[in-house]
């Protein structure tokens, strides 16, 4: 009988399924790939660091860059402070917070003065899949950090909502355009593999990050189990609702989807947190007024319109069932029970342990 370990928080849920029903396996692995680094000496001249995420991969590369000559003197700036000294503490009293205060560029846009510091800086994030710019690097993770109004730019960019993960949008270019002329500052993209670096890439293209995901062809089955990622991934139901899309050729329209979140900093959008609440009225719909994260409003719509979902997470069942809709259960093997006597004790479900890492297209 399989046994399928799926990252869960920083934690593993084991999925048990028998052999008769795994239809297809994807699971990227860190022993499978060959490590690609671009050259990074040539960066030792830099003086502030931009930690983009707290995804394991990009702190993993921070503290690298900790144990290298002249390191002490390095500066480092982020968004989550609190998360960054909780994972890496010898950074406890040297992170800074982004300046409030902002610069208009020739673009028109206005950007934190942190990125504009004297000396040469590094932003470092690790890239994943997105359904509103087809890959969050760390170009787009740094303007989504400092750029004022990048969200609502981004989704104003776009004619529609519809999900097109690994595809360069109209909302990727208006990022990419609103950092693309800060003076000495480079970019470096993470490409996770198994948990670990499957590449990291300097100042990469969106093509070179997008070949560097691991990618396969599988056949479609009636239901497909979902790993989101685990801890940096699956932290928020946000971050779920945009790292499924990478993977849902793998299913058939109108199956069954058992989505596998946490879900342990809970909603995690402006947006989500007032449809549980019933206060994104009709104003905060329209394309006249943005919140936050309306976009995973649509995704989520979507997403029970083309599937039937079963969400399994650490949220109250009064958000996940009543509020949001999804089907629930109180652990891997009910879950599963579930699914099999829906569809039929012989039916084949596809299982993708890590979402966040790859893209699955139907063979």
């Amino acid at each position: 009988m399989p046994e399928v370990w799926i990252p869960y928080g920083s934690v593993e849920t084991l999925v048990t399924i028998q052999a008769e029903n795994l239809g297809e396996l994807i699971e990227p692995r860190a022993d499978e790939a060959q490590v690609q680094v671009q050259q990074l000496d040539e960066l030792s001249g830099t003086s502030l660091v931009f930690i983009g995420d707290t995804k394991p991969t990009t702190l993993e590369l921070v503290r690298s860059l900790l144990g290298r000559d002249g390191s002490s003197a390095l500066r480092f700036c982020t968004r989550d402070t609190k998360r960054v000294e909780s994972s890496l503490p010898e950074l406890k009293g040297r992170l800074l917070e982004p300046s409030q205060d902002t610069v208009k560029t020739a673009g028109g846009f206005s950007i934190s003065s942190s990125i504009f510091a004297a000396g040469s800086k590094l932003v470092i994030a690790t890239a994943q899949p997105d359904p509103l710019f087809g890959i969050v690097d760390a170009r787009v993770r740094c303007a989504l950090d400092f750029v004022n109004g990048a969200w609502e730019g981004a989704a104003a960019a776009r004619k529609d909502y519809e999900p097109t993960p690994f595809e360069r949008t109209e909302s990727y270019d208006l990022l990419d355009g609103a950092v693309r002329d800060v003076a000495d500052i480079r970019f470096v993209t993470i490409v996770p593999r198994g948990g670990r670096a499957g590449a990291v890439l300097v100042d990469p293209s969106f093509d070179d990050v997008r070949g560097s995901f691991y990618s396969c062809g599988v056949s479609q089955s009636k239901a497909m189990v979902v790993g989101v990622g685990g801890a940096g991934y699956d932290d928020t139901l946000s971050g779920a609702l945009r790292t499924v899309w990478s993977v849902l050729e793998g299913v058939r329209k109108s199956g069954e989807l058992l989505v596998v979140a946490e879900c342990s900093r809970g909603l995690g959008s402006r947006a989500l947190e007032l449809l549980v609440t019933g206060r994104l009225g009709e104003e905060g719909r329209g394309r006249g007024k943005y919140v936050e994260g309306l976009e995973e409003v649509f995704y989520l719509n979507k997403l029970k319109q083309e599937y039937d979902v079963m969400l399994l997470s650490g949220l109250p069942e009064v958000y996940a069932k009543t509020k949001l809709g999804f089907s629930t259960a109180k652990g891997s093997a009910e879950a599963l029970a579930k699914l099999l006597t829906k569809l039929g004790r012989t039916s084949k479900v596809n299982v993708v342990t890590r979402a966040c890492e790859c893209k699955v297209r139907s063979a």
